[in-house]
């Protein structure tokens, strides 16, 4: 089996949450807080391997700020489109999807799934080739929210927004170049967000099949948003308005 490093007391007590395959978990020798005790009790209440090591052991894995924890995991899944797509329709009236296309910074990456998993996303698209890789970085950026939220893999977005457009979900895209504010738009319907990166944008070729358009109203001559930020203010306003 895969496997990855991830780091970070709560990147592993969610990793635990979601029941993935632990391997090894590694400790760092004197370490006392609250959520470090909380770890020990869930390693031992799961029956989970760890042993106490000194920081040297632990710098080894990795240079990041571990915060005196390091665990050796499962990858994490990705789920097949069309199956993930259907599951969905079928349970859920107004599902809200998430398509990313070229974000490649890991810490973007994380951050928007945290918010996914946080505000309801009920599956995240990305291509296969020119994106943020789910490794250790991202995990602990979204903070276990990697585990929560289901992601798909596909060659190319197109085929995925095809295909949800052929189950009746509204293509949005996020893009500074629309002229209506997402405020204007209609979220309560199912629906597929579509965010690019913050140096190219969406592609054209995924712009032209979007059904609408619409951006984020800025002040004070900022040219965009980070795009995680962005993803979490358009994530809640299409929560305030499905309450």
């Amino acid at each position: 089996m895969e496997t990855l490093t991830i780091f970070g007391i709560r990147a592993i007590l969610e990793a635990i949450q979601s029941e993935k395959p632990i391997d090894k978990v590694w400790l760092l020798k004197g370490t006392q807080s609250q959520l470090f005790e909380q770890l020990l009790h869930k390693l031992r209440e799961k029956n989970i391997a760890f042993s106490f090591v000194p920081v040297e052991r632990l710098s080894r894995f990795s240079e990041k700020n571990h915060q005196g924890a390091v665990a050796r995991i499962g990858a994490v899944e990705t789920v097949d489109m069309e199956p993930l797509i259907e599951q969905i329709m079928e349970a859920k009236q107004n599902p809200l999807f998430l398509l990313l296309d070229g974000i490649t910074d890991v810490r973007n990456f994380g951050a928007i799934l945290r918010s996914a998993a946080a505000s309801g996303i009920d599956a995240v698209f990305i291509p296969s080739s020119g994106s943020a890789p789910l490794n250790g970085d991202t995990i602990k950026t979204s903070a276990g929210g990697a585990f929560k939220v289901p992601i798909s893999k596909v060659n190319h977005l197109k085929d995925v927004l095809f295909y949800l457009k052929a189950q009746g979900v509204a293509l949005l895209a996020l893009t500074e170049k629309a002229t209506a504010t997402v405020y204007e738009q209609d979220l309560k319907a199912p629906t597929a967000l579509i965010f690019g990166s913050e140096d190219t944008g969406i592609s054209s070729g995924i712009l032209k099949i979007a059904d609408a358009k619409a951006k984020l109203p800025i002040r004070n001559d900022i040219d965009s948003l980070n795009v995680s930020v962005a993803c979490g203010i358009v994530f809640y306003e299409a929560i305030r308005q499905r309450l």
